[in-house]
């Protein structure tokens, strides 16, 4: 699903330039674009993170365990997607 995605934005981005590049040129940008569509999600799921922390200060047992839990989450959803490859 997600090296769908990236394939389809190369050639988006392709097009837009108007470039006919070769397939292994297509899959190398496509894997470029799965990275950073993955280290997105790793900066927001992270962000999430910290805002978890600081809205639940007054309780900081359960900020860490929300914490954790995106983490974990986070750590899934990464292996997973890193499977359908």
């Amino acid at each position: 699903m997600l090296g769908n995605r990236a394939e389809e934005a190369a050639k988006s981005v392709f097009e837009a330039v108007g470039v006919n590049p070769s397939p292994d040129q297509t899959e190398q940008i496509a894997k470029i674009i799965e990275q950073a569509m993955i280290q997105a999600y790793r900066d927001s799921a992270e962000s999430c993170a910290k805002v978890a922390q600081q809205c639940c200060s007054p309780d900081l047992d359960l900020a860490h365990k929300i914490a954790e839990e995106i983490k974990r989450s986070n750590i899934a959803l990464i292996a997973n997607l890193s499977s359908m490859r």
